[in-house]
């Protein structure tokens, strides 16, 4: 039998129960500033789903601190967050978090992002970015209408990344053992 959450099938049929309190999937972003919250928003679509699979969501925003206080260093981080690299609105690039570099120079805490801080206080932590390019960052509320009517499928495809990821790497046990 088939049900459905949040637009998105799930099978009965699927016998396995995830165990992925390692992974953790942080979304990033403003929602006072259009699509700067496409992170937050993708997020909200797919934790149902995540949350079955014990993978937990947390909604850092803008506050940094509170990310990485949330963070360990032996935790798989998956970062949802909005990009302005020229691309089309709803196109997301990803990359593993080993190939960011900070540009931060000094000891100070302040002005840095959630990805400097993971690089300086966890620097072996692995994960990836998915990076979600925008169509308006301005304020405002909600998304654009271009990004509106890709968030479904932008959500669908980072879910299917994540469970691909799973699967790849076995991080499931068989119910019952």
């Amino acid at each position: 039998m088939n049900t459905a959450v949040n637009g998105f099938e799930s099978k009965e049929e699927d016998t396995h129960k995830n165990v992925c309190s390692n992974i953790k999937v942080i979304a990033m972003g403003n929602i006072l500033m259009k699509d700067d919250a496409i992170g937050i928003e993708v997020a909200k679509v797919i934790e149902e789903r995540l949350l079955e699979r014990e993978i937990e969501v947390i909604y850092v925003e803008t506050d940094v601190q509170y990310g990485i206080s949330n963070v360990q260093e032996d935790d798989y981080i998956l970062v949802l967050d909005s990009a302005c690299y020229g691309k089309e609105p709803g196109e997301i690039t990803c990359f593993p978090l080993s190939a960011y570099v900070s540009k931060k120079k000094g000891y100070s805490q302040h002005k840095y992002s959630f990805l400097d801080l993971l690089k300086l206080y966890y620097p072996s932590t692995k994960g990836e970015v998915y990076a979600i390019e925008v169509k308006e960052v301005e304020f405002g509320f909600g998304l654009s209408f271009v990004l509106q009517e890709k968030l479904e499928a932008i959500s669908k495809e980072i879910l299917k990344r994540i469970e691909k990821y799973i699967i790849k790497n076995k991080v499931y046990e068989r119910k019952g053992e």
